[in-house]
């Protein structure tokens, strides 16, 4: 098999799989761990999977700032929201984080239906303004690649509060390593609102899955349902469902 023709096979296998073990792809590749070790450091150094002791993980899609990303499969995201829609009930609290995903979802609750909601987003907060929804902003400071309010402040806040449902924005999840996101000061805020919800739900593009990033939230028990596209391989579902999670 060439080079070439066994990298792709790592990083589908990756994809699949959640996770590279060295020892185990060698054997069924039929080639020494050596050989299996310099492929992964080759497509780690190409930034297409993180290598770590025994193996490999697979790596978040870069970092895309805030207002680009709210543009970005918008038809995906009508999607996956409208499965939203027949969680949301006559006068709960929705705790709802700052996603682009999260956006496109208030933006198609129903107007005249009574809510109150908890967000650290200008921008969810903004799309509700013309609803009947009763808006509760968070306050702190205000981390700019997100348009988020983040920090020991906005987490305080967030405790005094028991939503029934958080919609939380995910950037990478795992089943193994659960929920992770690229900033350091979101983490404090999307802990809390998570930890304080009856029900945790989140939209997932197809890429998303079977992915981790820099700094760890919660694990993937945390979780209540995970909406996605029908795009999504069984497969990859099949461990999140296992695990106890409703996946739509």
């Amino acid at each position: 098999m060439l080079k070439e023709e066994r990298q792709k096979e790592i990083l589908e296998k990756l994809l699949t799989d959640g996770k590279i073990i060295v020892s185990k792809l060698a054997r069924e590749l039929e080639v020494s761990e050596d050989t299996m070790r310099r492929d992964l450091l080759e497509l780690d150094q190409k930034g297409q999977l993180k290598r770590v002791y025994g193996g490999a993980m697979p790596v978040a899609q870069p970092v895309v700032d805030y207002l680009e990303r709210e543009n970005r499969d918008v038809e995906r995201k009508q999607r996956m929201a409208k499965k939203a829609l027949e969680f949301v009930e006559w006068g709960q609290l929705l705790a709802v984080d700052g996603s682009s995903a999260n956006l496109v979802f208030v933006r198609m609750l129903p107007d005249d239906l009574p809510l109150t909601l908890i967000t650290n987003s200008y921008q969810i907060a903004r799309a509700c303004t013309g609803k009947a929804v009763e808006i509760i902003l968070i306050g702190g400071r205000l981390l700019r690649n997100t348009l988020t309010i983040v920090g020991d402040v906005a987490a305080e806040q967030a405790a005094l509060y028991r939503p029934d449902i958080c919609f939380a924005g995910t950037y990478a999840i795992h089943p193994e390593y659960g929920l992770t996101i690229p900033y350091q000061e979101e983490v404090g805020i999307k802990r809390k609102l998570i930890q304080t919800s009856g029900k945790v739900v989140s939209f997932i593009n197809p890429e998303k899955f079977n992915t981790v990033s820099r700094y760890h939230i919660c694990g993937i028990e945390s979780f209540t349902t995970l909406i996605t596209d029908d795009c999504v391989p069984q497969e990859i579902l099949a461990e999140y469902r296992r695990r106890g999670l409703e996946c739509i």
